[in-house]
């Protein structure tokens, strides 16, 4: 498939070669640190009324993310999200970590252990080992092109954490290619917008005026100015829900890549989501959709997109069977299909040690 975008993009972590000196300052979990239920306290932003309010009542729930792997150090940004200290970031910012920092904005550090990863989505979920307040998710769909957001995050480098840019939303829906651990994949229904974000700013958040998460920034345009992308609130709120009640989530999977009219015409069907392959030995495959097949619903939901069927998947748990709804020319025909884990995804909550 073509790539949306002709264009560099860069993903939004630094990779920096660090002395052995900077593993002596992480703190590591125990046994009773992992097991920690912190009785986290939702940040009131009712009653922000300035910009400099804002970002002062959203820093604390913003950390700066050091990700150690032998020499090297990847940096980025976090955001607390949930009750018990949970973190959403980027996967590719702690994908290569065996040790994981968080500096947070009281000047204080403790360290993280991995929750969950979806490289396909570019998410992950860190539980931090230190109680830390969180902010409110801003309603599904509750932004538009014009509308002024803050991103807070760590440009560059450690020594400027929680810096503050604004700008607003360009766009709605935008689709980008970019390269990951396993390739290519295809991050769709981004939020565009022009407050300045650097290598740094990955998995830091994008905020709406009242201080609501609309998004975690993740790539930007290397050869164009004021060109930053996030991935809407709407994609990752199911597994928040879902890792809050449970402490983990295994990442669905079934196994068919393509795209909607958001990205391409499909020809005389403007809704769905049109398979282009078919991964082998997948669920997809296993149940006979074919190449060509659009998937217009998942159990009764009705799919009209990308995002559509990403939510619906993350709804539901592995070993589920959902009842997909294809069309291929006029009519509608019905395939059972169960759920198997996402082989790119990190399913199982491990302790970070050196």
């Amino acid at each position: 498939m073509k790539k949306v975008l002709n264009i560099f993009i860069v993903i939004l972590s630094i990779f920096l070669f660090v002395g052995c000196s900077a593993i002596d300052k992480i703190s590591f979990f125990n046994s009773n640190d992992s097991e920690q239920n912190f009785d986290s306290k939702l940040i009131d932003t009712s009653n922000i009324s300035s910009i400099q309010n804002l970002v002062a009542t959203c820093k604390p729930a913003v950390v700066g993310i050091a990700a150690l792997s032998g020499r090297y150090q990847s940096i980025g940004t976090g955001v607390c999200i949930k009750k018990g200290a949970y973190i959403l970031t980027n996967n590719h910012v702690i994908e290569n970590g065996n040790v994981i920092n968080l500096y947070l904005s009281d000047g204080s550090t403790c360290n993280a252990k991995i929750i969950w990863t979806d490289a396909s989505s570019d998410l992950a979920m860190l539980k931090a080992s230190k109680d830390i307040p969180y902010l409110p998710l801003a309603k599904s769909g509750g932004y538009n092109s014009g509308d002024e957001v803050v991103a807070i995050g760590t440009p560059l480098d450690l020594a400027f954490k929680h810096s503050a840019t604004m700008g607003i939303i360009s766009a709605t829906n935008r689709t980008i290619s970019v390269d990951n651990s396993f390739g290519e994949s295809t991050l769709y229904n981004l939020i565009q917008h022009d407050a300045s974000i650097n290598p740094g700013n990955s998995g830091g958040p994008l905020l709406n005026m009242r201080g609501e998460v609309i998004g975690i920034n993740t790539v930007k345009v290397t050869d164009a100015e004021g060109m930053g992308f996030a991935i809407p609130v709407d994609i990752f709120q199911p597994v928040i829900e879902k890792i809050s009640a449970n402490g983990s989530y295994a990442t669905t999977y079934l196994g068919v890549f393509g795209y909607d009219n958001e990205l391409k015409n499909v020809g005389k069907i403007a809704k769905g989501y049109y398979v282009q392959s078919v991964a082998k030995d997948s669920p997809a495959q296993n149940a006979d959709i074919k190449n060509g097949d659009i998937i217009v619903s998942l159990n009764g939901e009705i799919i009209n997109s990308t995002k559509d069927l990403k939510i619906a998947l993350y709804r539901h748990e592995v070993g589920d069977t959902v009842t997909l709804g294809l069309k291929n020319g006029e009519e509608v025909r019905y395939v059972s299909v169960k759920l198997k884990n996402h082989p790119y995804a990190y399913t199982a909550g491990r302790v970070i040690k050196q």
